[in-house]
């Protein structure tokens, strides 16, 4: 099986304005990293970001270079909590990761957010020809009834998704209900629902199972989604950002 590179979107959002651009690219494949902005989008994309006041990182100043690093870039580094506290082993049941996580995998769980400024790292939807994938923990869980089912979820258990037409918050809301029982676990995080909104809409083909129960896990990290699809809809004007990304297999 081709081996394809653990990518995070690095995601910045403009604090007056409220508005998120995909700004740049974070890669890590056998043990190398790469980061590199992103041009290619459609829209909310780096130079939309410019236009709203974006400055580019002060270590990352050429638009077109792509850095490489055989280890996380510092600039990155720095966002990871400290292994040195004593509380780090419980910090990583939180998170739901194992004793054996990458560095990637904990920026994906802490989305290497500061106090400081407003970077996140998020997952990408991977798109290759008519096909799609991505994953996403579920997003509300503590909301609703998620905790009551929690130790019958297994792996593989498929769910069903549902458009919420009625969201107050979001146009295109998806919410995620176990596969036989109804039971509402939450919904799918809004950097996603739009493209999957759109997916469900045109009678798209998909399939969604759970992927990983983290029973100690923080209630936004207790259960993830993987998604299996096939589409040949365009992207939704109206989202928030350029969910999706034409990725080469490596």
């Amino acid at each position: 099986m081709v081996k394809r590179p653990f990518v995070l979107w690095l995601i910045w959002q403009n604090i007056e304005t409220r508005q998120r651009y995909h700004i740049g690219n974070l890669s890590s494949l056998n043990g190398e990293y790469t980061f590199s902005y992103e041009l290619s989008g459609k829209r909310r994309t780096l130079f939309d970001a410019i236009n709203d006041g974006y400055k580019l990182h002060l270590s990352f100043r050429d638009i077109k270079k792509i850095y490489k690093s055989d280890r996380l870039f510092e600039a990155f580094a720095r966002r990871l909590p400290d292994k040195r506290r004593p509380d780090f082993h419980e910090l990583l049941q939180s998170f739901g990761l194992s004793k054996d996580y990458t560095d990637m995998d904990l920026l994906r769980a802490t989305g290497g957010r500061l106090a400081t400024d407003p970077y996140e790292f998020v997952s990408p939807i991977y798109k290759y020809n008519d096909h799609f994938d991505f994953d996403f923990y579920i997003a509300g869980w503590r909301y609703y009834e998620g905790e009551k089912v929690l130790q019958k979820l297994k792996n593989n258990d498929e769910v069903r998704f549902e458009l919420d037409l009625e969201n107050p918050k979001d146009s295109k809301a998806v919410a995620v209900f176990t596969r036989n029982s109804d039971v509402k676990l939450g919904f799918i995080p809004a950097f996603y629902s739009g493209f999957m909104y759109d997916v469900i809409k045109n009678n798209g083909k998909y399939s969604a199972k759970i992927e990983q129960v983290n029973i100690n896990a923080k209630p936004q990290l207790k259960v993830k989604i993987i998604v299996f699809g096939q589409s040949t809809i365009n992207e939704d004007k109206d989202s928030e950002f350029d969910v999706i990304e034409q990725l080469t297999l490596i």
